[in-house]
């Protein structure tokens, strides 16, 4: 049964997936912090490293620059120490070339010990290129290999120079003056601005005291204007002995500014002070390569964080939803679930587990369970559970197993026989489905499910034998002796050979049931299909259609038509000899004939319905031939069928042709004047002319097309009386009109009357219908139901016939009935014989005691008509007074005979209504 998931106690699912969601929010949040974090520090790291490349390039480029210079000077200074060689003018023009070899040199100067200049590469004085503070030093120039360096000094405004010196030494270690080159400023501009790689970035080189000697600021317009105090910020900044360093500070306009110095010693370039290199760069544009995508990833987080928010919270009252409707179905289906789990648990199916490789197949204690094994009983060896299989049904499951394993997409599913532990079969269902294959495509295991379905089994046998076999004698029914029927006429085709079908019927059982009870008749017909199946081949069938109907389906009776007529005779009068001798049931000794009708077939195309329909024809045959006997079936037989066949389809034809009509037959008052007419029907056939009802009437009672025919009379007779209201001398005339008993059975017959009467407008009380004894045989109370209801509509009943039958004076009593009709046989006899004429007063009196009319049929004679009219006989029919016929010659008739005899009035002449009026 489906159970709700437990929430985790003290927590609800709801506040765990906000508290994950929190979680994954924050995680997300490390995430972009780590990743920020990281940007900037690749950041930073990949600018402190362009930074320091660039100030390596300064450097290398300002080593250059003073290596070439100190090699200028020591060229002056060995020229000016050699002056046997070298005169004032050959010195001049060394520093000349010197100058022109050092494109950073503005001029190289050659100083006495005062420090004045004696030769200079530009003949200029030393008040142009003089530095006082310098110039001072010069006795304390004290290395011959060092390169001293000057403070920047403004000989021209607006110019800043520096200049590199080594001394000139005499022999003995005696300072005899300087060699100075004095450095072209905008050269070592163009150097330092060479590294500057964007527009905020600064760059410097200052003294280990923090004083300024070269500056390129990101406004050029400063760059000429060192500061006279030096680089406060820089010199707050400086970093001891490093060689490389990284500082980040506030400059003096307030901007946050990242600075990489690069110091050099003294010893690297050969000087007399250690230089540092800075570039500096705002850490403001610094960090605005990682502030726009962390500004971006921060948005992108927002926006996750309250989509994320509203998708948890609608997924969240979703789920609140459906668990509300789950709820509420689990509420719904809680009975219907536990049904179903005692179903199953009832189900007593067993379970299997195949091995396919090894062909072993293990089960557990329920399936042990239905063959009567213990339950940890395994019949585990290589198909050893296959000797549990019945081997008729072996084939069978080996190729069922086979499709399933061929293609899996199909269940598997066969019902056979196995074992049971005591020795029976037992038959078992199985389902199965393959659960695994190897990496090859071949099936390796493969589980199921097994149940008993014996009982089923047995039902599905009891069902068959009652669908094909007879309940009382066992025999097979009408559906298997017809299927039986349809592979003997085939097999007979194929072979050559004939049979013969045998209908037998039992003479005057009905009265034996009627006599003895049913009971008897039962224990007859078991008696019968024994001694039927005595008497007959284990290859033949004998069957039962029905009631007191058997067949004996006989096969290969021989090769000829005469040796299987011949055969089929000798059965016949076996079955007769066999059924005719007397029967003991319960003390009684019984007797009972039969009548046989046998058709032959082989010899031609047969069908199943024709072949019993031949035999029952000739078992009539053989009833009319006085019972007890047998008959062939012959084509004359086959043309009494046709012409049956025939005339039920021409009679289905005849509403629609409008071939039928009415006929009217007069009846008269005891005086001779015209009550009314009876309505006799008529058959206008295209071919066989005028047909009377004896020709057609019973064939139409058995295809069922009686009741359109009586509903047509009724109607057509109904419009006749309409026609017959409009004149006073003919309204009071009444219309009889023949119901027959099927007709009056249909559950509508009641209401079908009173809405014709309705359509047509006809009065009610000028209808009489006639009825005949045999209608009293069947529910009674039904009959009189029907006739009162239209009884109070006023529609008037006459019994016809009466005397006939077998009706009884109380149900004659209870009839409400209007008129008894004597039947034509008594009136023809009783001027014959007292016992008819007795039985004529006898029918009067009675219908005038119960207030009856009473009309007398077949009146053919003045005798006969005054004999009636003496014992009280009022009303007459009869050829007497007119044969049926057509309504206009009824009245021209009657007419006639009451101008010329004198013994009838003269009538008026009669409406006519069109005889197909009601069709």
């Amino acid at each position: 049964m489906y159970r709700e998931p437990l929430e985790p106690p003290g927590l609800s699912r709801a506040v765990i997936e906000w508290g994950a969601y929190l979680a994954v929010l924050v995680f997300t949040a490390l995430l972009i912090a780590n990743f920020v974090w990281s940007e900037r520090r690749l950041i930073k790291a990949s600018e402190t490293a362009r930074m320091e490349l660039q100030a390596r390039i300064i450097e290398e480029s300002l080593a250059h620059q003073f290596q070439g210079v100190r090699n200028a000077l020591e060229s002056a200074r060995n020229a000016a120490a050699d002056e046997k060689h070298c005169n004032a003018d050959c010195e001049r023009l060394l520093l000349q070339s010197l100058k022109r070899a050092m494109p950073g040199v503005r001029a190289i100067v050659l100083l006495n010990a005062e420090g004045r200049i004696a030769r200079s590469a530009d003949d200029i004085e030393d008040r142009h290129l003089d530095d006082r503070d310098f110039l001072s030093q010069i006795a304390r120039m004290y290395s011959r290999n060092v390169l001293y360096v000057s403070q920047p000094f403004e000989n021209t405004p607006g110019v800043f120079n520096i200049k590199l010196s080594m001394p000139v030494m005499a022999a003995d270690g005696r300072i005899e003056g300087a060699v100075s080159a004095i450095l072209n400023p905008e050269y070592f501009d163009a150097v330092m601005r060479s590294a500057l790689y964007a527009d905020d970035m600064n760059s410097a080189i200052t003294g280990e005291d923090g004083r300024r000697l070269l500056f390129v600021p990101a406004n050029a317009a400063e760059m000429r204007h060192p500061a006279d105090g030096g680089d406060d910020f820089l010199r707050r900044h400086l970093s001891g002995g490093n060689v490389v360093s990284v500082i980040t500070g506030a400059d003096p306009g307030g901007e946050r500014r990242m600075v990489v110095q690069r110091t050099v010693t003294q010893g690297e370039l050969g000087l007399d002070k250690t230089f540092v290199i800075s570039l500096s760069r705002s850490v403001e544009r610094i960090n605005a390569g990682w502030h726009e995508p962390a500004h971006s990833y921060f948005a992108m987080w927002i926006v996750f964080g309250l989509l994320g928010a509203l998708a948890l919270w609608l997924i969240q009252r979703r789920r609140r939803i459906a668990h509300e409707l789950a709820c509420q179905r689990e509420a719904r289906h809680i009975e219907i679930t536990e049904r179903m789990e005692l179903a199953v648990s009832g189900a007593n199916l067993g379970l299997w587990d195949w091995h396919i490789p090894s062909d072993v197949r293990r089960v557990d204690a329920r399936s042990n369970a239905i063959l009567g094994y213990a339950p940890e009983c395994q019949f585990d060896a290589p198909g050893e559970w296959r000797s549990l299989v019945n081997p008729e049904h072996m084939d069978a499951l080996d190729h069922a197993l086979r499709l399933h394993l061929a293609d899996s997409s199909h269940s598997f599913e066969a019902e056979y026989q196995m074992r049971h532990k005591d020795g029976h079969w037992v038959w078992i269902q199985c389902r199965g489905k393959l659960v695994q294959r190897d990496a090859q495509g071949r099936p390796l295991r493969m589980v199921g499910t097994r149940m008993d379905i014996s009982a089923r089994k047995e039902a599905e046998e009891e069902i068959a034998r009652l669908a094909y076999y007879d309940g009382l004698t066992n025999l097979p029914n009408r559906r298997l002796l017809l299927d039986r029927l349809g592979q003997a006429v085939a097999r007979c085709g194929r072979g050559g050979y004939h049979g013969a079908v045998i209908f037998v019927d039992l003479d005057n059982f009905k009265s034996l049931n009627d006599t003895m009870g049913h009971d008897m008749g039962d224990r007859l017909l078991e008696l019968v299909a024994l001694r039927l199946k005595q008497v007959t081949r284990e290859v033949d069938t004998v069957a039962r259609l029905g009631g007191d109907e058997f067949v004996v389906l006989l096969e290969d009776l021989g090769t000829s038509a005469e040796e299987a007529e011949a055969n089929a005779e000798f059965v016949c009068r076996k079955i007769l000899a066999s059924l005719n001798a007397g029967y003991s049931m319960d003390g009684y000794e019984v007797r009972s004939t039969p009548s046989l009708g046998v058709v032959l077939f082989g010899d031609g195309r047969h069908t199943v319905n024709d072949l019993l329909r031949q035999a029952d024809m000739a078992m009539y045959e053989a009833k009319a031939a006085g019972r007890n006997t047998f008959r062939f079936f012959s084509p004359d037989m086959q043309d009494v069928l046709d012409q049956i066949a025939m005339l039920e389809t021409d009679l289905r034809h005849a509403l629609v042709r409008r071939e039928l009509l009415l006929h009217y037959q007069p009846i008269v008052n005891g005086d001779g004047s015209l009550a009314g007419v009876e309505a006799l029907m008529r058959w206008q056939h295209p071919r066989r002319g005028l047909v009377y009802p004896g020709a057609f009437i019973s064939q139409a009672e058995k295809s069922g097309l009686i009741v359109e025919f009586g509903e047509w009379a009724l109607e057509t007779a109904c419009e006749q009386l309409v026609a017959w209201s409009r004149d006073a001398a003919t309204e009071p005339l009444t219309i009889a009109v023949n119901v027959s008993a099927r007709q009056f059975r249909q559950p509508e017959f009641t209401q079908r009357v009173l809405h014709i009467l309705e359509r047509t407008g006809a009065n009610p009380r000028r209808l009489k219908l006639e009825l005949t004894e045999s209608m009293l045989l069947t529910d009674v109370d039904d009959l009189i139901r029907k006739m009162s209801q239209l009884k109070e509509r006023g529609v008037g009943f006459s019994l016809d016939d009466f005397g006939t039958g077998y009706s009884s004076l109380s149900y004659l009593k209870k009839l409400p009935l209007d008129q008894l009709k004597i039947d034509r046989s008594f009136v023809q006899d009783m001027l014959l014989t007292p016992h008819a004429s007795s039985i004529v007063r006898t029918i009067v009196s009675l219908a005038q005691s119960m207030g009856l009319q009473v009309v007398a049929e077949g009146v053919e004679t003045a005798e006969q008509w005054a004999a009636l009219r003496k014992i009280g006989c009022a009303t007459f029919q009869g050829y007497l007074f007119g044969k049926p016929a057509a309504v206009e010659d009824i009245a021209a008739q009657f007419i006639l005979r009451g101008e010329h005899h004198g013994r009838l009035p003269r009538q008026p002449q009669l409406a006519l209504v069109s005889p197909l009026a009601g069709a």
